[in-house]
């Protein structure tokens, strides 16, 4: 046999998962709107729900991050289409509402809202979140754009501002985790324009 027959002939051995294929998966169950279940993931893995749990933490750990992932990727999106128009108010503001409406018509959003919505909202919002972190530092990282060409003037610094804006638009889209009412991404995009200027 020639070295590419002997190559061919023998099975290559079975790739093995690690933690990223985990949040890759998790991630994709997410995008379809199917529940993220550790023992269902596990199995999909081939992995035991101990090995999962040694590489993701807890269900709530896993899911903040199939949260994050989603939530990055949406707002960098987002704030390089609303760049490229080069609209002269806040960018912030325009990638806010424009995300917050997307995220209200995402399966994996909806499913958890309607399944789990005040762990949902708990693992978005609360300050000891690591989601909740993240995304002031990213909305930080916004407004310092915009306070730096003039599109926000508002006296306030970056992170304080952060802050505020963060919460007015979580108040919008948690509103049935919240109050029990409706989420509503028109009057949130109108709040966020009215206040970041």
């Amino acid at each position: 046999m020639t070295p590419l027959q002997r190559q061919l002939s023998t099975v290559p051995p079975r790739t093995r998962v690690t933690p990223l294929d985990a949040l890759k998966v998790a991630h994709r169950w997410f995008h379809e709107g199917r529940r993220i279940d550790i023992q269902a993931l596990a199995k999909e893995l081939g992995v035991s729900r101990v090995t999962l749990h040694r590489w993701v933490g807890t269900r709530e750990q896993l899911l903040v991050e199939v949260l994050w992932l989603n939530a990055d990727r949406a707002l960098a999106a987002t704030w390089a289409t609303v760049r490229s128009e080069s609209p002269a108010h806040s960018l912030t503001a325009e990638t806010l509402s424009r995300w917050a409406a997307d995220v209200l018509v995402h399966p994996g959003f909806r499913q958890m809202q309607a399944s789990e919505g005040e762990l949902l909202a708990r693992l978005l919002t609360r300050d000891a979140s690591e989601f909740q972190s993240r995304l002031i530092g990213l909305v930080t990282t916004m407004l310092a754009d915009d306070v730096e060409s003039g599109r926000v003037t508002i006296d306030l610094e970056p992170a304080e501002l952060a802050y505020a804006t963060v919460r007015i638009a979580e108040s919008f889209v948690h509103t049935p985790a919240i109050t029990g009412g409706d989420p509503d991404p028109e009057r949130n995009a109108r709040v966020l324009r009215a206040l970041l200027r």
